[in-house]
């Protein structure tokens, strides 16, 4: 169970605006160009049911770091080189933001081709 001060900056987290590395992470995974092709290394990941409920209107499922480099590990390895990071934080700043960011890019239920 989570204590209280945990869960408040759990939210916070939610509640905040992206940070620049926060836009810049997901720019590379999911840049204009890439969405389909990272939507799909998710989906072969086991990651359908999550990426559904982000594009539906419904309820976001959350999505745990652990989740997120089993299914991108080199794309986040990568990143982490480029910016001068660990991967595990990169994955944890992603798999906090990415739910959220593709509900965004799909208003309507639908993701933009």
């Amino acid at each position: 169970m989570l204590s209280t001060y945990a869960w408040e900056k759990d939210m916070a987290a939610f509640e905040a605006p992206a940070s620049p590395l926060e836009h810049t992470l997901i720019a590379t995974l999911f840049d204009g160009s890439q969405v389909g092709a990272a939507i799909e290394e998710l989906r072969q990941a086991g990651l359908g049911d999550k990426l559904d409920s982000w594009v539906s209107t419904g309820e976001n499922l959350p999505l745990t770091a652990d989740e997120l480099t089993k299914a991108l590990g080199p794309s986040i390895e990568r990143i982490a080189l480029v910016i001068g990071s660990s991967a595990d934080e990169v994955a944890q700043k992603v798999a906090a933001v990415l739910p959220a960011t593709v509900d965004t890019m799909s208003p309507n239920g639908e993701l933009p081709s």
